[in-house]
C-alpha cells in the first residue's frame, strides 16, 4: 500500500472520528460550560498519550526538553484552543448543522492563507475546492432563524483551524510527532482552565454523567483524532488534507441521525456527494500537489 493512500484513509480515519466526535461534545455541554469541556477534553487527551510517551523509542528526555519543540507545542496549542473555542462557544447558539458547515469552510481559508506562505494550487485543486464546499453547503443547510452570533463564532473557529493545519503541515515534520502533541494538548487545556475560572460557573461536570462524554471526547477524538492529525500531516498535502478531514460534516449528519433521530434529506445526500467528488478531482493524479512557490 502507497504512502499516499495510507495518509489519506488516515485522514478519512480522523474525519469520522471528528464527526462522531460531535454527539459527546454537543452533549457534554447539558453537564458544564463550553472552555470547562474543552479543558478536561483536552487534559483527557493529553492523559492518553502518556503510556505511548513512556514507552514508544522515539520519545527520549531530549525530545521532550526539546525547546523549538516545546515551542512549536504553544503556538499549536493556541490556535488549536482558538479554534475548539469558538466552535464549542457557537454550539450554544447555533445549530449543529450551521457549526459543522462554517467549520468546513476551512476548506477554503486553507488555500487562501496557504497563497500567502508560497502555496500555489492548481486550478483543478480549486475547482475540487468549490465543488467539496458547495457539496457540504447542502448537505448541511441553513436557516434565517439560526443566530448570528453563534455563525460568526463558528467562522472565527474555522480560522483557527485553517491556521492550525497549515502550521502542522509546515512545521511538525522536523519534531517528535507525539511530545508536539502532548504538548499542544497541555497548552490548550491550560488556556481553557483560565477561561472557565473566569466566565463561568463550574470547571468540572455539574453531575457524574458529564464525565462520560468529556473521557469519550477527550479518549477518542482529542487523543485518537488529534494525535493521529499530528502524525500524518508530515506527509499530507494541506489543501487535500483539509478537504478530507471536512468529510467530518458527512459523519457527523450520519451520526445525528443515528444518536438523535436527524433526517438526511435528498439536499444533504447530493451535498455528500458532490464534497466526496471534490475530493476526488483534488487528487487526481498530476493536479492534487501544492507547489512551494517561495
Amino acid at each position: 500500500m502507497n504512502k499516499p493512500l495510507v495518509t489519506n484513509l488516515t485522514l478519512l480515519l480522523i474525519a469520522f472520528i471528528w464527526g462522531v466526535g460531535f454527539v459527546p461534545q454537543r452533549i457534554g455541554m447539558d453537564f458544564m460550560g463550553p472552555a470547562a469541556f474543552n479543558a478536561l477534553r483536552f487534559a483527557l487527551g493529553a492523559v492518553t498519550l502518556v503510556p505511548l510517551l513512556v514507552v514508544h523509542k522515539s520519545v527520549s528526555l531530549q525530545a521532550m526538553l526539546c525547546r523549538p519543540t516545546l515551542g512549536l507545542g504553544v503556538v499549536l496549542g493556541a490556535l488549536l484552543f482558538g479554534g475548539a473555542l469558538f466552535q464549542q462557544f457557537s454550539l450554544q447558539y447555533t445549530s449543529l448543522a450551521n457549526v459543522a458547515f462554517i467549520t468546513g469552510l476551512y476548506v477554503i481559508l486553507v488555500p487562501l492563507i496557504g497563497f500567502f506562505i508560497g502555496y500555489k494550487y492548481r486550478v483543478i485543486v480549486w475547482i475540487g475546492g468549490l465543488i467539496g464546499i458547495t457539496g457540504l453547503y447542502l448537505m448541511t443547510g441553513t436557516s434565517t432563524e439560526l443566530a448570528l452570533q453563534g455563525d460568526l463564532l463558528a467562522l472565527v473557529g474555522a480560522v483557527f483551524w485553517a491556521m492550525h493545519l497549515l502550521v502542522l503541515a509546515k512545521k511538525s515534520g522536523n519534531h517528535n510527532q507525539l511530545v508536539l502533541a502532548f504538548y499542544q494538548f497541555i497548552v490548550c487545556a491550560i488556556f481553557s482552565v483560565v477561561v472557565a475560572l473566569v466566565s463561568e460557573d463550574h470547571l468540572l461536570p455539574y453531575v457524574a454523567e458529564g464525565y462520560l462524554w468529556a473521557v469519550l471526547n477527550g479518549v477518542l477524538v482529542v487523543g485518537g483524532g488529534y494525535t493521529l492529525q499530528v502524525l500524518v500531516m508530515e506527509h499530507a498535502e494541506p489543501f487535500v488534507a483539509s478537504l478530507i478531514l471536512a468529510l467530518e460534516a458527512v459523519f457527523g449528519a450520519l451520526a445525528g441521525y443515528l444518536v438523535f433521530s436527524e433526517q438526511l434529506g435528498k439536499a444533504a445526500l447530493l451535498g455528500a456527494v458532490m464534497m466526496l467528488l471534490g475530493c476526488v478531482l483534488a487528487q487526481l493524479p498530476g493536479t492534487s500537489s501544492a507547489v512551494k512557490t517561495r
